[in-house]
């Protein structure tokens, strides 16, 4: 066991301590990085590892490897291992092995037909030292929730070295297999070069240096959003390997889970947006806020342009090139003890470095924020990943602590490394945890704990406490969360593997000591709609849903942000309303009206340069947001169309929250009454309640700011008659 090492982040001071500049919740939070224990990982190839369960509650993760000397035996392979978790899993001989019965050439044994015969591959051509025309890899996979087919990515590297420069071009293709995983088809492009892939094209690249295209793909499924997300790089190479460095370039790609990654679903990030298809579109370098840049991205002025004359290191010195971003490469996982995305990106291929931790609380606009890094623990780190430590299966959300995975080059890491990222401002319970709640979907079906048993349900709302739930904070980001009637608390069984099932109904069981995993859930606050939110089980990675279907009116299944009509395979006719949750406080009758919603809203500033205007926070939509000038005070005013009794107001604070500040009804818009006061505000979700007050208007009046910004708000919400 390695000791623990505590790293406060940021800034490098002259002393040698650090110290935090903005970041991205609240801008002077204070990160802490505690390099903990290790254990082993004994299966590393030259991939990451895909950690994912599959439909029957069965743990695996799966690897790949290409080797270019064909002397080397076994060369080309998809291999995939399986068992309760990273801890106990083996490999299976049975995937690992499998040969497509249709084809004997192709097995996941030795994939050289597969990758030559690909998308890619039939117009790759062999040469420059590589014996084959594609070498391919399988990075990045998912269980689709409607059929249970396997899907993944594929990282093709192909036409080797096109300038003689003993490298090659890359792209990104993706590939199905209906038989969980013994046979795999390649079946289309995902992300592919704005520029040409052909050998020696001296039209498209004509100076000095060329576009080596993308690929190093890393796979982020968000639950929040129902997006795929995707980290993918490329690389500005001088032409024949003379004159200069090789630049990383990292990009992002998104794609609406729904779409199953096909061809044409993929948009890529460009120039401050998702306008570029995944197919052949422009593509903008990704790099932290904190850069010279500012917003992000590199402007298009001063990114790659193949017409630009000079190698690397001068184009650099010109401005005309960026230098390697700090995000290339870099892995995604969601922080549910931060309430924030946390990145990885490779150390240094060259040299040892520590490794950085990048965070942003916005997957769409793509604003990374350096935390901090791992002090004197340092790697070049190749390949990398996250685990949550609690269950040992999952890379999407982590809590507290987790582990940190690193195979090639790994320097003080290696296996597993246990980190613990650490804030004085971490996200605040997204629900009060001093209440009872009504559990509803967006069908109207409410969580119920069946009198006298272990059971749960959905059932219509009829004010029983059986139907009344309260959150508890576990301390990492996950919450107990426990029914007011009984006192026992809803989970899965974390024993066996068929509580990761999908379909498994969770029960109400008493509480014996700590929670065990399966009666941990992470709750995820949806992109959209507004105010909704998932359970997701930290043990299974599922999510509640509910209907009133005969056989699964409770049950954890996939996360799925579109409705399987078709009623075909496992995924039945399962929709986005089943598993969209509202927390209504217990006594509280039928759906609250939100009297803002959509009602026209004006503000005293909106923060310069930007266009956070005041009806963002009032649009119904929990990713835009209203953001004011940084000086007190200010306000945010809404006409709420008729007069209203107003008995509860929700805030939902952006990094930058109100510390002071007053809710004020009107019935003209110039007097007001304070129905609401405080000068300790905490950020995060306010759920203001038990107030009395009445009028046409409602305003926020902010008299004292809690950072050094101004006054942001995703949403204000006001209920009542």
């Amino acid at each position: 066991m390695a000791a623990a090492a505590t790293v406060a982040v940021a800034t490098l001071a002259a002393a040698g301590t650090l110290t935090t500049p903005a970041s991205a919740t609240p801008p002077n939070a204070t990160y802490t990085i505690s390099v903990g224990s290790t254990g082993t990982f004994s299966f590393g190839t030259d991939s990451p590892a895909t950690p994912y369960i599959d439909k029957d509650g069965t743990f695996y993760f799966q690897e790949s490897f290409s080797q270019y000397d064909e002397a080397t035996s076994p060369n080309h392979y998809w291999q995939f291992y399986s068992g309760t978790n990273f801890d106990t899993a083996t490999k299976n001989t049975a995937i690992s092995d499998a040969v497509d019965p249709a084809n004997p050439q192709d097995s996941n044994a030795n994939t050289t037909w597969r990758c030559d015969n690909g998308p890619t591959g039939v117009n790759a051509t062999a040469g420059g030292g590589y014996s084959l025309p594609d070498y391919c890899d399988l990075i990045g996979t998912w269980v689709d929730p409607d059929t249970g087919n396997w899907y993944g990515l594929v990282h093709n590297e192909f036409t080797g070295s096109p300038f003689g420069d003993g490298l090659h071009y890359d792209s990104i293709d993706y590939a199905v297999s209906t038989n969980q995983g013994k046979v795999w088809a390649i079946t289309g492009h995902a992300i592919t070069s704005p520029y040409s892939t052909l050998r020696n094209d001296t039209s498209a690249f004509p100076n000095q240096t060329y576009d080596y295209g993308d690929g190093d793909p890393r796979l982020f499924v968000d639950q929040a959003s129902g997006y795929f997300y995707l980290g993918y790089s490329t690389r500005i190479v001088p032409k024949g390997g003379v004159g200069g460095s090789t630049d990383w370039l990292e990009h992002v790609a998104r794609a609406p889970m729904s779409g199953k990654m096909a061809t044409g679903t993929w948009q890529k990030w460009y120039n401050g947006s998702w306008s570029q298809p995944g197919v052949g579109g422009l593509e903008s370098n990704v790099v932290p806020v904190t850069s010279a840049d500012g917003d992000g991205y590199t402007p298009v002025a001063n990114d790659y342009n193949p017409a630009n004359i000079g190698n690397v290191d001068q184009q650099i010195a010109a401005g005309t090139l960026p230098p390697s971003s700090p995000l290339a490469v870099m892995n995604i996982s969601y922080d549910a003890y931060l309430g924030l995305y946390i990145a990885t990106p490779q150390s240094d291929q060259s040299s040892n470095r520590p490794q950085q931790f990048y965070v942003t609380d916005d997957l769409s606009t793509q604003k990374w924020y350096l935390a901090g890094d791992s002090g004197s623990y340092t790697q070049a780190s190749w390949y990398r990943w996250l685990v949550d430590g609690a269950n040992a299966t999952n890379s999407t959300i982590v809590g507290k602590t987790f582990r940190y995975y690193c195979v090639i080059e790994c320097g003080n890491f290696g296996g597993y490394t246990d980190i613990t990222l650490s804030s004085t401002s971490p996200a605040a319970p997204p629900v009060d945890t001093s209440k009872t709640y009504v559990i509803a979907n967006g069908s109207g079906q409410v969580l119920a704990q069946v009198s006298g048993s272990t059971a749960t349900t959905s059932a219509p709302a009829d004010g029983s406490t059986l139907q009344s739930w309260s959150f508890s904070s576990d301390g990492d980001g996950s919450f107990t969360v426990t029914n007011a009637a009984t006192g026992q608390v809803l989970g899965v069984n974390s024993a066996s593997t068929t509580g990761r099932a999908w379909g498994t109904a969770p029960t109400a069981t008493t509480l014996s000591g700590a929670p065990a995993v399966g009666q941990q859930w992470f709750v995820i606050k949806n992109t959209s709609p507004a105010g909704t939110f998932r359970l997701v089980n930290r043990y299974s990675g599922l999510v509640l849903g509910m209907s009133s279907t005969s056989g699964r009116l409770i049950e954890t299944t996939p996360t799925r942000n579109w409705t399987n009509t078709t009623g075909s395979g496992v995924g039945g006719t399962r929709s986005a309303a089943d598993q969209t949750l509202t927390f209504t406080p217990s006594g509280t009758t039928g759906t609250p009206t939100d009297l803002t919603l959509a009602k026209p809203t004006t503000a005293s500033s909106v923060e310069p340069g930007t266009s956070f205007t005041a009806n963002l926070a009032t649009d119904g939509d929990a990713a835009t947001r209203w953001s004011s000038a940084y000086s007190d005070p200010q306000w945010l005013r809404v006409d709420m169309g008729a007069t209203h009794q107003v008995t509860e107001v929700k805030l939902s604070w952006e990094a930058a929250y109100g510390k002071a500040f007053q809710i004020q009804t009107s019935n003209d818009g110039t007097t007001w009454t304070t129905i609401y006061s405080t000068t300790t505000g905490t950020g995060g979700v306010q759920d203001l309640t038990g107030l009395s007050g009445s009028g046409r208007y409602i305003r926020l009046y902010g008299t004292a700011r809690g950072t050094g910004y101004g006054y942001s708000l995703w949403s204000f919400d006001a209920y009542g008659t």
